[in-house]
């Protein structure tokens, strides 16, 4: 910075030399026609802030290549501010609270704080103003305001005194600012310069079209502090000649001086994005924020397409995921606004929904794009000389701003806009309801402007579970509540209650959205959630590759063995002999998930010692070795096994002769498998003279331990009962366990 320019320049941010990241304002076209009549042709993103605008930047590479893209709050040329209100708003004013907003940006944390620039906030925490900007068209190239008599920097004339010789407004006392040029001020001749000049303004007092054509007096030699490129151009004859295309050349970016605050890039407004999250067309959208003269964020819509599909894309779902978006956004803005109790400042100053802006994240946790976002406030009114972070209970205006918010989030849509919510809002609180009833009896009216159905930006008149419908009033009763406050209807209300209130809602909301599903398909896993009405099934495993006649062969012997069970039983063998009984031996640990098979029995010809007349075919197991557990074993019997325990046992049956042995009576029969035993018991025969033995009868079940009944469903995770398989004798026989 020199000597001459009061305040910061940002020339050497802007120019784009070698081994730099320079400083771009992207125009808002290409097309010269357009460029031509445009009074400022940079991308202009949102110009509803009174006092400042948000205009896109970006940082790129020497060679061109983009490395970030900013979002620019500037301080604005021209105000849009009453000047005769309850609360006069002057110069003064809007200084204070730049600076405010300032310190409390520097304190702030770094997901919200803005980039500053070197030397913009000083050792004292003041700011310092960049100095006017101007640009040409024609040339790109950007310049500081020169005066035309000597060519030094213009500057801003904040000495009331000069103003009042001059017969201008006071700098102190109004919203009026001027340039000129220190040197000259006091010679005559001296003029003093704005945006516009009134009719009845003195005639030292020139506009923005004089400065520019006063601009072609200045000769070669001229101080070159301003970086005014007019005396070397080629194009000069042109521009201060007879036709004068200066005037459409050459524009200010900011003819007084300024402050300004560089934040990352955001991807929507947040009504646009709450719009989009309702189910609005893209296209819809933007031709709707065009019409309203929000190009900026049109564009924004119209980068971001159509809405992402959320986790339900239909039913009751859709709508609870919806309102728990809604709900998530409202908490962040109401986190985001000051903690202090503040009075009423101007009504311009005050929070709005507009100037809060959302940053999509990328859903790296495989969640829905629109499930991870950040809200944030870009305004400068919000903040005073108080450290934002005393507690205490919000200021009125704070819980106005989010009492109204609240009810245009989840009310406003294609049939009623905010001005329609608000003028209900409005009657709702002249005529407030009996105190033995809710504040809105008629949320599940179709026809009321708080039904359910006005949350879907097309509102829908489907109807909802009395769980839902009791959530969606509870969060109309919430907005009330808040409202109410700002209203001054009732005592303030604590900071923490009203975040708690936000928080439980949400909650509960979301524990409705989840409800019945597995805990791996909550969204906190990161998985996506399954539809709406589906019902895991348990995992079947992959059939064996078998032939035809193989699975006809398994069919028909499974037959047989049921055969000849029902006729043991139908010839009423007698009873295995009483014994005594033996104390219960601690049920054995359930397989793990990944036990394939659970016992494996190998029966090879002529292995092993002969089997007594009458013996089951599966011998009862040895009394084997029980596992330690944590705790003490439970009476209760042994849970099932895991829905991918798909064997339980496998007999293998070697070429041979094979009689039945008599029934062992020292160990009761096995217990049934349970009803998701994917196979109960696998039968192999090899090739040879092989028999199907018939299973010995089983011992009869005690009265207290009745059959478990059939499934509903036979087809729902039960493949095969039993399954013989025919296949080559595999090696000798032995005894196996799997997965021990």
């Amino acid at each position: 910075m020199s000597d001459g320019i009061r305040g910061l320049s940002l020339l050497p941010f802007l120019e784009r030399n070698p081994g730099t990241f320079p400083l771009r304002f992207p125009l808002a076209s290409n097309d010269p026609e357009v460029l031509a009549h445009s009074s400022f042709p940079f991308l202009l993103i949102s110009d509803s802030d009174p006092t400042a605008r948000v205009v896109a930047a970006r940082v790129d590479t020497d060679a061109g290549d983009r490395v970030a893209s900013l979002f620019l709050l500037v301080q604005k040329d021209r105000y849009r501010l009453e000047k005769e209100t309850l609360h006069p708003v002057t110069n003064v004013e809007v200084e204070k609270a730049w600076q405010r907003a300032g310190a409390a940006y520097l304190r702030s944390a770094e997901g919200c704080a803005p980039r500053f620039f070197e030397g913009q906030s000083g050792a004292n925490g003041i700011l310092s103003p960049f100095a006017p900007l101007f640009f040409c068209k024609e040339k790109e190239r950007y310049f500081h305001p020169p005066c035309p008599r000597c060519g030094r920097p213009l500057a801003l004339c904040v000495d009331d005194a000069v103003l009042a010789a001059a017969g201008l407004p006071l700098y102190a006392r109004s919203l009026d600012r001027h340039l000129y040029c220190e040197a000259c001020a006091g010679s005559a001749g001296g003029s003093f310069y704005a945006l516009e000049a009134g009719s009845g303004a003195p005639a030292a007092l020139r506009d923005r079209i004089s400065l520019v054509r006063d601009f072609g007096r200045i000769g070669e030699g001229s101080s070159g502090e301003t970086g005014f490129p007019c005396p070397a151009c080629p194009e000069r004859d042109q521009c201060y000649g007879p036709s004068l295309k200066a005037l459409a050349r050459i524009v200010p970016f900011s003819f007084y001086p300024f402050h300004a605050f560089a934040f990352d890039a955001m991807s929507l407004c947040a009504p646009d994005f709450l719009s989009l999250l309702s189910g609005a067309g893209a296209e819809t959208l933007a031709k709707r924020l065009e019409s309203a003269g929000e190009r900026g964020r049109a564009a924004l819509v119209r980068a971001e397409g159509d809405a992402a599909p959320l986790l339900f894309e239909r039913g009751e779902r859709r709508f609870l995921e919806i309102l728990y978006l809604k709900l998530s956004l409202l908490g962040e803005l109401f986190d985001s606004l000051p903690t202090r109790e503040n009075p009423a400042g101007p009504p311009e100053f005050r929070p709005s929904v507009d100037r809060a802006w959302i940053a999509l994240g990328a859903a790296r946790n495989l969640l829905p794009r629109y499930w991870n976002f950040r809200a944030m406030f870009l305004d400068i009114g919000r903040y005073d000389a108080e450290e934002d972070s005393l507690q205490g209970a919000p200021g009125r205006d704070d819980l106005a701003f989010l009492g109204g918010t609240w009810f245009e989030a989840l009310l406003v849509n294609a049939k009623q806009d905010g001005i329609a919510v608000r003028g209900a809002l409005s009657e709702r609180l002249r005529r407030p309801p009996q105190a033995e009833a809710g504040p809105f009896p008629g949320a599940r009216d179709p026809g009321s402007p708080f039904f359910a159905g006005n949350l879907f930006f097309e509102p829908t008149a489907e109807p909802l579970s009395g769980e839902a419908a009791a959530l969606w009033e509870d969060a109309l009763a919430a907005g009330w509540s808040i409202l109410v406050a700002g209203a001054g209807k009732e005592a303030g209300i604590a900071q923490d209650a009203i975040a708690t209130e936000i928080r439980s809602l949400r909650a509960r909301v979301r524990d409705r959205l989840f409800e019945g599903a597995p805990p791996a398909a909550r969204p906190e896993s990161g998985a996506q959630a399954p539809t709406a009405g589906t019902v895991a099934q348990p995992r079947k495993p992959e059939a064996p590759a078998a032939e035809d006649a193989d699975a006809a062969i398994a069919g028909i012997l499974d037959g047989i063995l049921r055969k000849w069970g029902s006729e043991a039983a139908a010839a009423g063998a007698p009873p295995p002999p009483v014994t005594k009984a033996t104390p219960p031996r601690p049920p054995p640990a359930p397989p793990a998930s990944d036990d394939f098979l659970v016992k494996t029995v190998v029966l090879g010809a002529g292995s092993g010692p002969a089997r007594p007349a009458g013996a089951p075919l599966i011998a009862a197991d040895p009394a084997p070795t029980p596992r330690v557990p944590a705790a003490a074993p439970s009476a209760a019997p042994a849970p099932p096994p895991a829905p991918d325990d798909t064997i339980e046992k496998t007999m293998i049956l070697r070429p041979g002769t094979v009689t039945p042995a008599p029934p062992r009576t020292a160990a009761p029969p096995p217990a049934p498998p349970p009803a998701d035993d994917f196979l109960d018991r696998t039968v192999i025969l090899g090739p040879g003279k092989s028999g199907v033995v018939p299973p010995a009868p089983e011992a009869p079940k005690p009265a207290k331990a009745p059959e478990p009944p059939p499934p509903a469903d036979p087809d729902a995770g039960i493949d095969l009962e039993k399954t013989v398989i025919i296949k080559a004798p595999p090696d000798g026989g032995k005894f196996r366990r799997h997965g021990r």
